[in-house]
C-alpha cells in the first residue's frame, strides 16, 4: 500500500465503510475481507486536464513534433467534422475508469453534464470552455460561463470549473470577468499557458506564427497585447481566481515559477507528460518547479495528442523523462497533486482514515528485491496494468 504522505505499508489492510475509509493498518482485520493479491495499492488516481470529446480518436491528430498552430489546424478540421461529441465522452469516461482515474478535470464544450452519462465510476469536475478572440463575442461568453454554474447548483454526481481556453483565443477582458466569476462563485478555472514558444513569441511581441493563424480567421485584434505584456501578467490574472489551474506551463521561466510558488494556496500547474513529448517541446521545468513549492498535477491532455487516457502511463513517461524526480514525488503528482490543484486535498489524494474510499490496485511482478526495493520505483519501473478501481467505496463496473 502506497498511502501517499505516509511510509508505504506492506501487506496493509484498508477498510472501507461506505464512502469513506475507516481504518489503515497491517494487521488482518476482522469480518468480511478481499485480498487484491500482488498489487500496488494507491489513492485514487486524479487526471487534472483532459478533453474527452476527443476520446473516439484512433490516434492523435497531425504528426509528432509538428507545431502547435499547424495542429490547432487539425483540431479545427476535426471539429467540423465531428458535430455530436457525446459518445466520446461517454467512451471517454468508461476507459478512464478503467485505467484506474477516479477524478476527472474535463475540459467541456458546451453543455454541462446530463443524467445520460455514467459517472458512478468517475468524480468530474467539468470546466466549460470559453473562446472569445475578439471583444463582440465577450458577452455571450460570460452569459453560457453563468447559464452552466447556474446549472451546476444543486448537482451532486459533477462539479462545474471554467476554462478560458487560452492566451491566443480569449480576450482579456473576458479573461478578467471569467476570473471575477471563479472567485464569486468559488468554482474552480484552467487556462491553458505557457504552452509553446510560438504562444510566448505572440503575447511578447505580436508576431509569428500565431498572429498569422488569426488573421487567417479574421480575428486578429493587436490591442488585445499590449506592449510589455507577458506571461507573469497572466499569472497576475488568474490569482484572483477561486482556483486556478495552469494547463501545460511548458515554458515557464524562473519568475513565473516563483510567483506560483507564492501562490501555492490556489495555483498549480497541470503536466501533460506524453502530450509534452509529442510535440517535442524543450525539457519541462519539472525539478525547478518542484524544488520552488510549485503544486503540480497531471493530466492526460486528450486522444488529439496522446495515445490513450491512462494517467499510470503518464508517470511512467514522468520517470522515464525526469530521473531526477523521486518516484515518491511522482505518485504524489498523480493522486495528492491533483486533489489539491482541484482543491479537495481534504477528501482526496491519500489513503488515510476519514478520506473518500477512492483506490487504484495496480499489477506488480513477482520479486521486488534488488533495485525494486524502493516500491514507487517499483510500481513506475514495472509494466503492471490497472486491476481494479474504487470510486467513493464503490468497485469500478
Amino acid at each position: 500500500m502506497l498511502p501517499v504522505g505516509r511510509p508505504p505499508i506492506e501487506g496493509g489492510w484498508v477498510t472501507v465503510e461506505g464512502e469513506r475509509i475507516v481504518c489503515v493498518q497491517r494487521q488482518r482485520p476482522d469480518g468480511e475481507r478481499h485480498d487484491l493479491g500482488d498489487v500496488a495499492l494507491l489513492p485514487g488516481l486524479v487526471n487534472a486536464h483532459t478533453h474527452l470529446n476527443f476520446s473516439d480518436l484512433a490516434a492523435p491528430l497531425g504528426r509528432p513534433g509538428m507545431g502547435l498552430v499547424d495542429w490547432l489546424a487539425e483540431v479545427t478540421k476535426y471539429k467540423l467534422l465531428t458535430p455530436s461529441i457525446k459518445s466520446a465522452v461517454e467512451k471517454g469516461l468508461h476507459e478512464s475508469a478503467r485505467l484506474g482515474t477516479t477524478t476527472l478535470a474535463d475540459i467541456s464544450q458546451n453543455a454541462p453534464p446530463t443524467e445520460s452519462l455514467d459517472l458512478s465510476d468517475v468524480g468530474l469536475v467539468s470546466f466549460l470552455e470559453l473562446i472569445a478572440p475578439t471583444n463582440d463575442r465577450v458577452n455571450k461568453q460570460l452569459r453560457r460561463a453563468e447559464a452552466y454554474l447556474a446549472a451546476a447548483d444543486g448537482a451532486t454526481a459533477w462539479q462545474a470549473g471554467l476554462s478560458p481556453h487560452a492566451p491566443y483565443s480569449v480576450q482579456s477582458g473576458l479573461l478578467a470577468r471569467a476570473v471575477a466569476l471563479s472567485a464569486e462563485r468559488r468554482v474552480p478555472l484552467a487556462m491553458h499557458l505557457a504552452e509553446s514558444r510560438e504562444e510566448i513569441e505572440l503575447i511578447r511581441h505580436r508576431r509569428g506564427p500565431f498572429r498569422e493563424f488569426l488573421e487567417q480567421l479574421g480575428v486578429w485584434e493587436p490591442d488585445h497585447f499590449p506592449d510589455g505584456l507577458s506571461v507573469l501578467d497572466y499569472l497576475r490574472t488568474l490569482a484572483g481566481a477561486h482556483r486556478a489551474l495552469i494547463v501545460h506551463g511548458n515554458y515557464l521561466g524562473d519568475e513565473e515559477i516563483a510567483f506560483l510558488a507564492a501562490h501555492a494556496d490556489r495555483m498549480a500547474v497541470v503536466y501533460c507528460p506524453r502530450t509534452h513529448a509529442f510535440f517535442g517541446h524543450e525539457t519541462y521545468p519539472l525539478a525547478a518547479m518542484l524544488a520552488a513549492g510549485v503544486v503540480v498535477a497531471l493530466g492526460t491532455d486528450s486522444r488529439a495528442s496522446s495515445p490513450d487516457l491512462s494517467v499510470l502511463a503518464e508517470m511512467r513517461e514522468v520517470h522515464r523523462r525526469h530521473p531526477g524526480v523521486s518516484p515518491e514525488a511522482i505518485v504524489r503528482l498523480a493522486t495528492l497533486g491533483g486533489a489539491t490543484a482541484l482543491g479537495m486535498s481534504h477528501r482526496l489524494g491519500t489513503i488515510v482514515p476519514g478520506r473518500e474510499a477512492d483506490l487504484t490496485a495496480v499489477a506488480l511482478p513477482g520479486g521486488g528485491g534488488g533495485k525494486y526495493s524502493d516500491p514507487y520505483r517499483w510500481l513506475l519501473e514495472s509494466n503492471g496494468a490497472v486491476t481494479a478501481a474504487w470510486c467513493r467505496g464503490q468497485q469500478n463496473s
